[in-house]
């Protein structure tokens, strides 16, 4: 008995339909991964808020209360006042502001992997961040990407600036890129309000709302930040405490650069702040001078560091 196999023209039908129905389908399977991811950011979001509450409070109860102010989240999820216990995913940037012990969602923006959410009216509102490679191109040796060091051209709103990866990214955590030098010539202190650095680097944090305002305008805010001490120590190969010695660093990327105050410009700024408070003095926070040194300086000082932005980009 002959038997009868499909046809040439049979074959390119069905191909066709499946064809068809992959174009139709994978969109809508793009889009349900989509709003998986976004709702997952919101209820991580909202999951945070919850545990700052509890921190705040629990922090009320040892006798030592939270004071009022708008606070950076570290790229690890913690606060300046203390580390925040959350189970699952933990923001890796962003902004949180506490009134009489309670989070004002409405001036929160929190950082859950690729997004950022804001709320309004008490409602999480979900936006996706600029990744790597939609500003940057990446400079240094093939097969280096996303290495500590390695270096990107970014242009952000300003034309292209230098930037090095201070923290490489992963699936679930972002890049975070340190600019060549400080932004500009200008020197700035590191809190605005005082002498006291409770103010959490209010200072810096006004210098940075500028530029995210009117200059690097491709990026959200809550992507544009100040290198942690914990950041600079680890990206020049030490433990992340190591800034407590007050040591000099071997990288000289991370203390000399060609412009806006280097090692060589006998004109201020003679280095950078970093976001970290001095935990045993109450006026003073970290900084990193332009021959290596990290110390600490007092944060009404405006005359001598200036502002050494990152950026957190996905990968």
């Amino acid at each position: 008995m002959k038997k009868k196999g499909f046809t040439l023209i049979e074959l390119l039908a069905v191909i066709v339909v499946l064809a068809i129905i992959a174009l139709i389908a994978t969109p809508i399977v793009m889009n349900v991964i989509s709003n998986a991811s976004k709702g997952a950011a919101e209820r991580s979001a909202d999951n945070y808020v919850k545990a700052v509450e509890t921190l705040i409070a629990t922090k009320r109860l040892d006798g030592e209360p939270v004071e009022d102010g708008t606070y950076t989240i570290g790229t690890d999820g913690n606060l300046s006042f203390g580390d925040v216990e959350l189970n699952g995913t933990k923001p890796s940037g962003g902004s949180i502001k506490i009134e009489n012990g309670q989070v004002v969602k409405e001036n929160t923006s929190i950082k859950v992997g690729d997004y950022t959410v804001t709320f309004e009216d008490g409602v999480a509102s979900v936006k996706e961040l600029v990744k790597l490679l939609d500003v940057c191109n990446y400079q240094s040796l093939p097969g280096e990407e996303n290495t500590i060091g390695s270096e990107y051209l970014c242009d952000l709103g300003d034309g292209d600036r230098t930037f090095y990866v201070l923290e490489a990214g992963t699936s679930s955590k972002p890049a975070t890129l340190i600019l060549e030098g400080n932004y500009d010539t200008t020197t700035q202190s590191w809190c605005a309000s005082g002498m006291n650095n409770s103010c959490n680097a209010d200072g810096l944090s006004a210098k940075l709302d500028d530029i995210a305002e009117n200059v690097w305008t491709k990026l959200d805010r809550s992507q544009i930040g100040i290198p942690s001490a914990e950041q600079i120590m680890v990206a020049d190969g030490k433990e992340a405490d190591a800034y407590l010695d007050t040591p000099n660093l071997d990288s000289e990327w991370l203390y000399s650069y060609p412009t806006y105050g280097g090692w060589s410009d006998p004109t201020p700024p003679y280095g950078y702040w970093t976001s970290r408070a001095d935990a045993n003095h109450t006026q003073k926070a970290w900084c990193v001078n332009n021959d290596g040194l990290v110390g600490v300086d007092l944060v009404d000082d405006g005359d001598l560091y200036g502002t050494r932005p990152v950026i957190m980009l996905s990968i």
